[in-house]
């Protein structure tokens, strides 16, 4: 009796230190502040898989850069398994991987029925960015349509009156989409555009109306019309070491896959977009900014054919895969 009562305690003993055995534990780097939506994204995916491996495989997130990592850097962190596991968004790549930072630029995509016909070619090309790292692309998630309105100190409507003026844009593509339509563009930090647009070193500012109370831009420019357009929304790429990834077992990759899957449904919310961008607008409106409706579609089709020609500039100097990942995702754009 005996003999068979520490026989079953062994079995059980030998059966929980199996169990604890099969528990996987993973770090996840995130360099974003717990505030944003994309930290939840992540805090979400993390609770999701948890529950679909009934505890067994764990993602510790570390939020707000914890773990002191550059995200011009990810590229070759995530060679070295530590972290296993984050996300990036693409044009913070640009000095490792052109081609994948200036696979969108603005004056692409206009809405969510443009965004989502060339999804498919945008992720099927950044996949093969990844793999070209060594990197395990386990899914997207996605940054959303941000409208891109010009807020100036004096009423603009359309490209003609912009040419007249002084405009801030945020990166190089912008500048020369810009200057090739005669408008003198230049890149201002963040943190010193309210000053700058105080003082008239720049008139206008090309800036999303949804966020543009986060630095009170709207105390100093009281005008502002809709370009048609959205800022580059390029999809996060959730990523993994390779090695980490190919030593899992084909049941934690699939949990991971499909909660990676599920994430990317919650956060693209590209119809509510467009009544965030409004609710925003009404918001600034009872603080007194004047809008100017959306210039014309001649103005709209100027700036597209401008931002295309900056877009095969970019992509031609990047080399490598650019040039043809224009071409997929143009096609899968215009149809041709």
């Amino acid at each position: 009796m005996r003999r068979a009562i520490l026989g079953a305690l062994a079995a059980t003993l030998a059966g929980l230190g199996s169990a604890m055995a099969q528990t996987v534990e993973w770090r996840f780097h995130n360099s974003y502040a717990p505030t944003r939506v994309e930290s939840q994204h992540v805090r979400e995916l993390a609770a999701d898989v948890r529950q679909r491996s009934n505890g067994r495989f764990v993602l510790n997130v570390f939020e707000g850069n914890a773990m002191n990592l550059r995200d011009a850097d990810a590229l070759r962190y995530m060679q070295t398994g530590t972290p296993e596991m984050g996300f990036i968004w693409p044009p913070f790549l640009g000095r490792d991987d052109a081609a994948m930072s200036s696979i969108l630029v603005f004056g692409l995509i206009r809405n969510a029925a443009e965004l989502n016909r060339v999804m498919p070619a945008l992720k099927e090309s950044l996949t093969q960015g990844m793999n070209r790292w060594n990197i395990q692309t386990v899914g997207f998630m996605q940054l959303g349509l941000l409208d891109a309105s010009l807020f100036c100190r004096t009423p603009v409507r359309n490209l003609d009156e912009l040419r007249r003026l002084k405009l801030r844009v945020g990166s190089r593509e912008q500048v020369e989409t810009f200057r090739a339509l005669g408008v003198a563009a230049q890149i201002v930090p963040q943190q010193e555009l309210y000053t700058a647009m105080q003082t008239g070193v720049v008139d206008c500012a090309l800036y999303p109306p949804r966020i543009v109370h986060t630095i009170s831009l709207q105390e100093v420019a009281k005008h502002a019309v809709s370009t048609g357009f959205a800022f580059p929304p390029t999809p996060y790429i959730i990523m993994a070491n390779q090695a980490r990834w190919r030593a899992l077992s084909n049941e934690n990759r699939q949990i991971l896959t499909d909660a990676t899957a599920a994430m990317e449904q919650r956060s693209a919310r590209f119809e509510q977009d467009a009544a965030d961008d409004e609710a925003a607008r009404e918001r600034l409106r009872g603080q007194g900014v004047t809008f100017h409706g959306t210039i014309s579609d001649a103005d709209q089709q100027a700036l597209r054919t401008a931002a295309i020609a900056t877009w095969g500039t970019l992509m031609r100097e990047a080399g490598g895969q650019g040039p043809a990942w224009k071409q997929r995702i143009e096609q899968a754009l215009t149809g041709q």
